[in-house]
């Protein structure tokens, strides 16, 4: 299948997934948002693939699996920041704090949410169709969580915030979450009378407007609110409405978040035998929730497990693809792979930089007498000694036969002189027999370098082109030498 392809297929997928989460069908939603990040990453449509992980991390959030939707929410965030994708960094700031709120821990809610708007300040966020939802989504949160550190002052700050931004179309889904927050903060000031004003629209409305992602937290949210109000029969009320959904779902996620929202409300009201009787049952579910969290979390081991080894497995194969096989330096391959950014970055430093081509004077006479076994040991020798020479200030490449080729970070003659004095030491030091060379005894190489300022767009041909004049006059000087040029 073509990239092409691939992505349109994938983004199908994905728009089936939100449907499909929409419709409050949640674990048919999470296997066509995963369908769908599978050919994201393998069409290499990588911003795709972070917003798929993205709404994969709210899927497991709406089932209660807070473990899997902060490792999904977390690897998208890398993968934003990797790929510079300022665009989207926001949502993933927005829900790694929400799962700090809704464990209580407010302080490391508010850190997230602060980045969130920092991160919004950046201009590619402001071009976003989403980004009056997420300057809504993040004005809430941070006024929910500073209600809940008692800090008003703060709150009443970002619901103003807040109210700018509700007015907008994309702003609808978020409207019932805001009138829940608002009530909860005017309630905790002591503005109930607005509290009561709106109370009707908060009971008729609740489970009909409640967005699916935020609808537990919602429901949770307001049935604290009715308690502190008293208002214990509109409490009941809201409880059986999430019973119907907790029942429409059928898992045992949602079975115990009813059976605590039943324990709290029987134990407030005094109803104790029913009270105790629910403790009984959520022993049960508690336990058969943790075994699902185990399986589940063993199977994200699993998970892990195997894409570390299909990872390592790819590096090796790319290792062998970019390697030569028989001295270990770079191939031709490599070398094509990393002349776009030899030459970018010498642009940007505005510096010379230098290319180098070697070659063993004399090899086909090594290799008649020797034989080929000791022709590949003095290649792997030779090849050792550039790579050492160069360690730390350039790269070697064996470009084929008895021929290298040396790419430096720096211009400059006389460090390019050193470098070139130190692969005639070493090799002197080695004294390889050749007995049947014009040149000497032992194996020797002529060098040849250039140093200037590469054009942009230049490739590795026309980068050698510049050194193999040095070397072409290495070879008619007598080889055994090296020669520099500097353009």
């Amino acid at each position: 299948m073509k990239y092409d392809d691939m992505e349109k297929l994938a983004i199908e997928y994905m728009d089936e997934g939100k449907q499909t989460f929409f419709d409050n069908k949640l674990e048919q939603a999470a296997l066509l948002v995963q369908n769908a990040l599978h050919l994201f990453k393998k069409a290499g449509s990588l911003e795709l693939y972070a917003n798929a992980l993205n709404l994969m991390g709210v899927i497991y959030a709406a089932t209660g699996n807070e473990t899997m939707a902060v490792d999904y929410y977390l690897e998208g965030l890398e993968c934003a920041i990797d790929n510079h994708f300022d665009n989207i960094a926001p949502i993933f700031y927005n829900n790694i704090g929400t799962r700090y709120q809704e464990l209580n821990e407010h302080e490391k809610a508010l850190s997230y949410f602060k980045k969130a708007v920092r991160a919004l300040e950046n201009p590619a966020c402001r071009k976003e169709d989403r980004y009056a939802s997420w300057c809504l989504v993040t004005a809430i949160n941070i006024m929910m969580s500073c209600r809940e550190l008692g800090q008003y002052e703060m709150a009443v700050e970002y619901l103003k915030t807040a109210e700018r931004f509700i007015q907008g179309e994309t702003a609808a889904i978020h409207k019932y979450t805001f009138l829940i927050s608002k009530c909860r903060l005017y309630w905790n000031m002591g503005e109930k009378d607005y509290v009561y004003e709106h109370l009707d629209e908060l009971l008729e409305s609740g489970a009909k407007n409640s967005n699916t992602s935020d609808y537990v937290q919602d429901m949770k949210s307001l049935c604290q609110l009715l308690k502190e109000m008293g208002e214990y029969d509109s409490w009941m009320k809201m409880i059986l409405a999430f019973e119907e959904y907790a029942d429409e779902q059928n898992t045992v996620y949602f079975r115990l978040t009813l059976t605590e929202m039943w324990m709290e409300y029987y134990q407030t009201i005094g109803e104790m035998k029913k009270y105790i009787h629910l403790c009984v049952e959520h022993a049960e579910l508690y336990q058969k929730q943790k075994e699902i969290t185990d399986r589940e979390r063993a199977a994200a081991i699993d998970i892990k497990i195997e894409l570390q080894e299909k990872e390592a497995e790819r590096k090796r194969a790319e290792l062998k693809s970019t390697t030569d096989a028989l001295t270990g330096l770079g191939n031709r391959y490599l070398l094509e792979q990393n002349v776009r950014q030899f030459v970018e970055e010498s642009l940007r430093k505005k510096e010379k930089a230098a290319v180098g081509v070697l070659d063993i004077d004399c090899f086909k006479q090594h290799n008649d007498t020797y034989g080929h076994i000791q022709g590949d040991n003095c290649l792997k020798v030779v090849a050792g000694i550039i790579e050492e020479a160069v360690r730390g200030c350039g790269s070697a490449y064996r470009f084929g036969g008895d021929e290298f080729i040396i790419l430096l970070d720096f211009g400059e003659k006389q460090r390019v002189k050193e470098i070139a004095q130190s692969i005639q030491d070493a090799l002197h030091k080695k004294k390889i027999e050749n007995s049947n060379s014009n040149v000497a005894p032992e194996v020797t190489v002529s060098q040849g370098y250039a140093c200037f300022f590469p054009a942009e767009g230049e490739e590795s041909d026309s980068l050698i082109a510049h050194a193999d004049r040095a070397l072409y006059y290495a070879k008619e000087n007598g080889k055994n030498r090296y020669h520099i040029i500097t353009e």
